[in-house]
């Protein structure tokens, strides 16, 4: 199609305008034939002459813009408001086909019937600034993604000069570590300053004033509360970049460490204990030698007592509950003594290959009287058993209290059955009984030091501590104990140790 004339609707006084715009300046049909281009329009399209320009271009949906759907978007906004403004598309540089980008305003110029005649509208190339914009947000886009990988919050802020924080850059590790979305502390600068902890937050701001003022490095460790209410420790990081006189712009990094703090707590707990431990262990030895000497001298002094063969039988009772009662005694202080050298760590062990029978026999030669006192059997292993790695004499003390539980703790003429078995690395040794059993409350007890669990009201001796005494000496072999009762069928502890290599 042909175009029309320049001047048949200009006026006379618009030419030197619409031509000495710096930026294109256009008129075009609705559909899409260019009636006038000024000469920044002409030579943006890479043309020399209007006249040139306008014979060249036919259609300008399908021959300047990229994607042709954006010339019937302009037109569809255009005749919706008859006005556009900054509409932003890529076209082509008509003459050469390069790909640019442009911002058309335009308006509708109307008849005297309101029919439309005409688009007209300026053109600014705007190819720079889009790929400006497109390199800050592939920039932007690399930040994240490098800034995913950092464990923790990084951000670069803006402190005006009157406090006012602005993140301009908050990683999704808020998300993680403060329970805040990155867009809700992009609006409200202050969001992560007030979930500092009351007892810090004085603290942390003075130390952030003087990086400021100094222009230095600021590292400070402190609690947050998070809106769950849950505590965490952080430890933040942040530098000054550079000062304008909108305000000071600093990166900094906020890590959780709330791990460390909680392992120093650990450690510094178990630090005290072990002070405790050593401290108990030496008052008891202090007291088992404070006790024994005038326990001995009772015992003694009873004992020729009762071999006086003039002492009266009444009296004689007196002596003989005197000698149970301070043969009772020393062994309470003896355990006693065991247990704090145990669960301090100090005792002596010699670990060595061992054949379980030797401690089995030695163990049952002990518990010997109390066997016949009680009418009880004893079923040992119908095979040999396994070889196992463990202390001597500390193996006999722990097979003498199972037994002897065992024994104490069930009916007159009852039975105790002592197993063996391989457990992968291990040796487990079983002693089962058919006494009366414990209840999931009493078992949940049973290794408790001085816990009896009510025996201590029968007629059943005791110092409450021999389970637990034994736990510790299994433990510290490399072994442990553990038991199953079950209430009318009695109960089954088995021990278990490494195996013999």
């Amino acid at each position: 199609m042909d175009a029309a004339p320049a001047s048949t609707d200009a006026p006379a006084d618009w030419s030197s305008l619409f031509d000495l715009l710096p930026v294109g300046a256009y008129r075009s049909t609705p559909d899409g034939q260019l009636l006038r281009a000024n000469q920044a329009l002409v030579q943006m399209n890479g043309y020399a002459t209007e006249a040139e320009h306008i014979t060249s271009v036919r259609d300008i949906a399908s021959e300047w813009y990229v994607d042709p759907g954006r010339r019937a978007e302009f037109s569809r906004l255009l005749h919706a408001h008859g006005a556009v403004r900054g509409f932003v598309s890529e076209v082509w540089r008509h003459r050469t086909r390069e790909r640019i980008w442009i911002s058309e305003n335009a308006h509708l110029v109307r008849d005297g019937q309101g029919q439309v005649r005409f688009y007209e509208g300026t053109v600014e190339e705007i190819t720079d600034r889009i790929r400006t914009q497109r390199a800050l947000e592939r920039n932007d886009a690399q930040l994240r993604l490098i800034s995913r990988q950092v464990p923790g919050v990084v951000y670069l802020a803006q402190v005006a000069p009157d406090g006012k924080i602005r993140f301009l850059f908050i990683s999704e590790g808020v998300r993680d570590l403060y329970g805040v979305e990155p867009e809700e502390a992009l609006r409200d600068g202050h969001v992560l300053q007030r979930m500092r902890h009351p007892e810090d937050d004085a603290r942390v701001q003075q130390g952030l004033s003087r990086s400021e003022r100094e222009a230095g490095t600021h590292v400070d460790e402190f609690r947050i509360v998070r809106r769950d209410g849950s505590l965490r420790w952080v430890q933040a990081t942040s530098a000054p970049i550079h000062r304008e006189m909108d305000g000071d712009h600093r990166c900094g990094l906020i890590v959780d460490v709330t791990a460390r703090h909680e392992a120093d707590a650990l450690r510094q707990a178990r630090d005290r204990a072990e002070t405790a431990h050593h401290a108990i262990a030496g008052l008891l030895a202090r007291i088992s030698h404070e006790l024994r000497t005038p326990m001995n001298a009772m015992l003694g002094f009873t004992q020729l007592l009762l071999a006086d063969p003039a002492l009266a039988d009444r009296h004689r009772r007196f002596a003989d509950e005197s000698l149970r009662a301070g043969r009772h005694l020393l062994a309470l202080v003896d355990d006693l003594l065991e247990l704090g050298r145990a669960e301090s760590g100090d005792i002596t062990l010699q670990l060595m290959a061992l054949d379980p029978e030797v401690a089995l026999d030695e163990s049952l030669a002990l518990v010997a009287p109390l066997l016949q006192a009680q009418g009880v059997t004893v079923e040992r292993p119908a095979s040999p058993m396994p070889r196992l790695r463990a202390d001597p004499l500390r193996l006999r003390q722990v097979l003498t209290n199972l037994l002897s539980n065992a024994i104490k703790y069930n009916h007159p003429g009852g039975w105790v059955a002592v197993s063996a078995g391989r457990a992968g690395a291990q040796v487990a040794l079983t002693v089962r009984d058919g006494g009366p059993g414990l209840d999931a409350a009493q078992q949940a007890r049973l290794f408790q030091p001085f816990e009896r669990l009510g025996a201590e009201r029968g007629t059943v001796h005791g110092t409450g501590l021999g389970l637990a005494l034994s736990r510790q000496f299994a433990q510290a072999m490399g072994g442990d104990i553990t038991a199953v009762c079950t209430p009318g069928q009695g109960c089954s502890f088995t021990l278990t140790l490494p195996a013999a290599t």
